[in-house]
């Protein structure tokens, strides 16, 4: 019973203060949109689930900015920052 009450106060405080955790801090994400300028690209990202199928989960996320060179399609690794929807680019996956 104790354990029990420890665990529903811990999942609410959880979801009141640490909704983040819950997200992973990697994930795949697809390119649905290219926009190439002197010195950065800008993409839309579209989330992926650990079997590269799309997470429906995440909305798209537009106009991620970086300097790694992308194409329309490809499967890129990507950092969600500080549990929240700040996409940074980590590279191509092979």
């Amino acid at each position: 019973m104790l354990e029990q009450m420890i665990q529903n106060v811990i999942e609410k405080l959880i979801k009141a203060k640490y909704q983040h955790i819950k997200l992973p801090s990697a994930v795949y994400a697809r390119v649905t949109k290219v926009q190439e300028y002197p010195d950065y690209y800008v993409y839309n990202l579209k989330i992926l689930d650990e079997n590269k199928a799309v997470n429906t989960e995440f909305p798209e996320i537009p106009e991620v900015k970086s300097k790694v060179a992308l194409e329309n399609g490809d499967v890129a690794a990507a950092l969600l920052l500080y549990g929240q929807l700040n996409v940074y680019i980590v590279g191509k996956v092979v």
